[in-house]
C-alpha cells in the first residue's frame, strides 16, 4: 500500500514536471518567433528604397558582392556584426537602379 502511494506521487510529480518543461519550450519558441518577426519588420522597410538609405542606417557595407553576369551596379550589400558572440549577417539584393529588391537575415536578434 505504501509503495502504491509513493508510485502515485512519483507519477504525479513526473507529469507536472513534464507539463512544465513542455510549456517552457512553447514559450521559448514564441519568443524566438517574436524576434524573427521584429527583425523582418525592421528590414522590410528598406524594400524598394535606394541603397543610400541602407548606408545611412548601417554605415559602410562589410562586403559588396556583384551578381555574376549582371552589370556591376547590381549585387548584394552585406553587413556582418556580432551580438553575444553570435554572428549576424544581413544581405540586401540591389538592382540596376540601386533599389533594394530583397533581403535576408541570419542570426540577427
Amino acid at each position: 500500500m505504501l509503495l502504491l502511494n509513493f508510485m502515485k506521487k512519483i507519477i504525479c510529480l513526473f507529469s507536472a514536471l513534464l507539463f512544465f518543461l513542455l510549456s517552457s519550450c512553447k514559450t521559448v519558441q514564441n519568443k524566438a518567433d517574436e524576434v524573427i518577426q521584429k527583425e523582418d519588420k525592421y528590414l522590410m522597410k528598406f524594400l524598394n528604397k535606394k541603397k543610400d538609405l541602407l548606408i545611412a542606417e548601417f554605415g559602410a557595407p562589410d562586403l559588396i558582392s556583384p551578381n555574376d553576369g549582371e552589370p556591376t551596379s547590381t549585387g548584394k550589400i552585406i553587413y556582418v556584426s556580432k551580438k553575444y558572440g553570435i554572428k549576424c549577417q544581413r544581405s540586401f539584393e540591389i538592382d540596376e537602379s540601386d533599389f533594394v529588391v530583397s533581403y535576408s537575415s541570419k542570426g540577427c536578434f
